[in-house]
């Protein structure tokens, strides 16, 4: 027999799936992704199982994966008909999983695989506990795994040694202060000083815990009052996801994927002590002494229902679902309204937003403006993001766009294809010709302008001045420093549309300073801990960059530590 490759094409969450079956006679002997537009953090990790199973099973007949149920479906799909099509009739596997029901005993269960989650665990691992963590979907990672990797180092060695003089300016308190002053004095003070005064020895710890190798950001954000943002050579946060879940297991932690908590269970004397999660084929019942609840966000719940109408950009998993199983705890919550809101989106389809922040930070230094359909500026285009986020709010169509030339173009896409879109969805933008969202569109200014539907008038006049100003060196509509001034070159002009979106919600449940969940008595619940964006307030109502995983990493490490310190309470 002779091996042959069978073509297959599925329409994934994200775009069209390309893969290839390699078959020899009728045995299924590989799986090979030949285009993708998935999230590589997800994709990579579900291909993966779902290419194993596909081969243990010898069929597509399989489950799909939890939490990428569309995507998975949608190959397994693909290649039940591929086979078909061409005769192919392997010999399936007769092994047929059996539901079973397995109980756990440990001394800290964590739910939830972000970097909240590992973040704890490793930290209760690291004290000799036994630990374990749950997390419903079939995947590491939750909302973490499609961020950016950059952190704050305040007070970590490890900033001491990428940013030298420039981390002695740093401090807890300045961190603090600019936390207030970027939200507008929102934010808890208690928890703005848990993160601040914490974030230092969590990037150390898990650094060597996990063996990781930061560098200095190669963007240091203009809201930070010093340079103090961290981040894996990589820049995403997979990079971190996989390493620190990596070295957990390998020392001795126990990861349980496809475990999705129904119920939280009380003994006789009222005290939280186990739960039950349900899995596509195993019901696990976990004893524990402490329970850490690191279960994310719930952006895509709140996008569901229609709570707000600024397009979601976060994993449609993030959907609160310990508003449910967790209801028999009375935890009191606040602000469930609070979401943080960024400028710089496509909207890629109705409702669903993809990030352009690298992207659109790098125009704006180069010399970019931003217009709305009037055709003119709208704001200092080197402000914080809170300004672009306002501006942009303002508008009627809450719509705005950014012109750039070829230079700066370049640049543009170059950090696009880096940070999640592919060469084949630009190109797919381009050719709507600005009909429909994501408008991107090129041209000369008179051809840009009737695509996006812009006043050519006006921005023809809105160029004029920005070319006076840059050369005069002086900003007069709107204050912008000098130095990212630049004029524009050539004829070929790219006007790219801008829309708010929003992942991370930001109000949720309230804890002590030990992390520990308070009831709608405002007590402290025994044995339950809680820590990342499930928790509200550390940022107030309007986080800076870097500031979210920050939370993370700084309320994981201090709930992990309560929580083994908790277990020695009996």
């Amino acid at each position: 027999m002779t091996t042959k490759k069978i073509k297959a094409q599925a329409q994934g969450r994200n775009g069209q799936i390309d893969f290839d079956i390699a078959v020899d006679g009728n045995k299924i002997t590989d799986l090979q992704v030949t285009k993708s537009s998935e999230t590589p953090a997800i994709f990579d990790q579900v291909f993966g199982k779902l290419k194993q199973n596909v081969l243990d099973e010898q069929s597509f007949a399989v489950d799909a994966v939890s939490g990428a149920s569309i995507m998975t479906q949608a190959m397994l799909d693909a290649g039940q008909k591929a086979l078909k099509d061409n005769d192919i009739k392997p010999a399936q596997s007769q092994n047929k999983p059996e539901h079973k029901s397995v109980t756990l005993d440990v001394d800290v269960a964590v739910v939830g695989s972000g970097m909240a989650g590992l973040m704890a665990a490793s930290r209760a691992l690291a004290m000799g506990k036994k630990v374990l963590v749950l997390e419903k979907n079939g995947y590491l990672g939750g909302a973490t795994a499609l961020n950016g990797s950059n952190v704050v180092g305040t007070g970590s060695k490890v900033s001491a040694r990428l940013l030298g003089a420039e981390a002695q300016k740093d401090s807890a308190s300045r961190l603090v202060k600019d936390i207030a002053r970027e939200c507008r004095g929102t934010n808890y003070p208690m928890l703005s000083d848990l993160l601040a005064n914490n974030i230092g020895q969590a990037v150390d710890f898990i650094t060597e815990f996990a063996d990781l190798q930061y560098q200095k950001a190669e963007t240091q954000t203009v809201e930070h009052s010093v340079d103090r943002q961290i981040e894996m050579p990589s820049e995403s946060s997979y990079e971190v996801i996989t390493k620190v879940a990596k070295a957990f297991e390998a020392k001795g932690g126990k990861i349980l994927l496809d475990a999705r908590v129904e119920e939280l269970l009380k003994n006789d004397s009222d005290k939280l002590v186990s739960l039950v999660a349900e899995g596509k084929h195993q019901t696990t019942t976990v004893n524990f002494k402490s329970l850490i609840l690191a279960a994310g966000g719930w952006g895509a719940r709140d996008y569901r229902e229609h709570k707000t109408n600024i397009p979601y950009y976060g994993p449609m998993t993030s959907t609160g679902d310990y508003f449910d199983f967790a209801k028999n705890m009375n935890l009191v919550t606040r602000n469930l309204d609070w979401y943080k809101v960024y400028p710089h989106g496509l909207e890629v389809e109705p409702g669903i937003a993809k990030l352009t922040t690298y992207s659109t930070k790098e125009a704006t230094d180069m010399g970019a403006i931003f217009v709305n359909h009037a055709g003119k500026r709208i704001v200092n285009e080197s402000a914080p993001y809170t300004h672009f986020r306002d501006a942009i709010a303002a508008q009627k169509d809450q719509t705005a766009y950014i012109v750039i030339d070829e230079r700066i173009w370049q640049r543009f896409y170059a950090l696009l294809l880096k940070y999640g879109f592919t060469a084949e969805e630009i190109a797919g933008y381009f050719a709507l010709e600005g009909k429909q969202s994501p408008v991107l569109v090129k041209g000369n200014l008179a051809e840009v302008a009737q695509k996006a539907g812009i006043d050519y008038a006006n921005l023809q006049k809105t160029l004029a001045d920005y070319t006076a100003a840059v050369k005069t060196g002086r900003d007069t509509e709107f204050g912008r420093s000098a130095k990212f001034m630049h004029e524009y070159e050539g004829d070929t002009y790219y006007v790219i549309e801008q829309k708010l979106r929003f992942c991370t919600t930001l109000g949720g449940y309230e804890t002590t300073p030990q992390m520990e969940l308070l009831d709608t008595e405002l007590e402290p619940i025994t044995n339950f801990y809680a820590a990342g964006e499930i928790v509200g307030g550390a940022n107030g109502k309007d986080s800076m960059p870097s500031m979210m995983n920050s939370w993370s990493y700084a309320s994981g490490f201090v709930a992990g530590t309560a929580a083994a310190y908790n277990t020695n309470a009996d």
